[in-house]
């Protein structure tokens, strides 16, 4: 970004005696939502618990403090690397969170962001002021959602700060778009050799609801064979007794 220079002496002037503690300040942090997919098929959320206070052994999703002189981006990243020990992740901003009393300690202002990772390659560890991280399912409830993992599980409203709103919203907003975007073939374990019924199983687990295969078959040819997006290379008998098409996306 190019660095702003004043138009003029009195501008000049004026910066150099600009006061910035006028007013109050708020802290921002960066939110990171990490979605898969479990080895059945199940929408599953990363979450670390965390080390220290406030919220001292709740789980929530990675995050933490931007620094002076990083951009928010890199704050994300950085976060991420340091609590999971997870590098090298697209992730992109969703929203930003900004309730007054979403931090008991101060004024804090939530940039927050997703990514969709095949769960293979989810290769992480508790780091930096996490005492532990654990992938969980998503089960939705009347009210919020359960998270089940390997090792414990809880009510969405045990977790801290107010990642509920943020995991929630971040499912919405995934559901929302997955119709358009390219979003349920990152969650695939292999996007060189794929079945219409993998996606299809990746597409019920995001909407939480059965879809019609003929239906989903069809419209998978017209969205993405048709258009160029995905080729067949072959057949598969991994799924049923009958050879079924294999994709790559290219």
């Amino acid at each position: 970004m190019r660095k702003y220079k004043a138009s003029c002496k009195e501008e000049e002037e004026f910066l150099k005696n600009y006061d910035p503690d006028r007013y109050e300040k708020a802290a921002n942090t960066a939110d990171i939502v990490i979605f898969t997919m479990s080895d059945k098929n199940e929408l599953s959320v990363l979450l670390i618990k965390r080390g220290g206070y406030p919220y001292k052994g709740h789980w929530a999703i990675p995050g933490g403090f931007m620094q002076m002189d990083e951009d928010i981006d890199i704050t994300a990243a950085r976060e991420l690397k340091e609590e999971t020990k997870l590098d090298g992740i697209h992730i992109e901003q969703f929203k930003t969170f900004g309730a007054v009393d979403r931090d008991p300690r101060m004024r804090v202002i939530s940039i927050a962001y997703m990514a969709f990772v095949p769960q293979s390659t989810l290769d992480f560890e508790a780091g930096d002021d996490a005492s532990d991280a654990e992938l969980f399912k998503i089960k939705m409830a009347d009210e919020g959602f359960d998270l089940i993992g390997d090792r414990d599980r809880l009510s969405s409203h045990e977790l801290a700060f107010d990642h509920e709103e943020i995991i929630s919203t971040a499912i919405e907003r995934l559901k929302n778009r997955i119709d358009y975007t390219m979003d349920a073939f990152e969650f695939l374990k292999d996007k060189k050799s794929f079945t219409i019924y993998e996606l299809k199983k990746i597409y019920e687990a995001v909407k939480g609801e059965s879809i019609d295969a003929s239906n989903f078959r069809r419209d998978f040819l017209r969205k993405y064979v048709k258009t160029g997006l995905v080729d067949e290379i072959g057949t598969s008998r991994q799924y049923s007794k009958r050879a079924a098409a294999v994709y790559k996306l290219l």
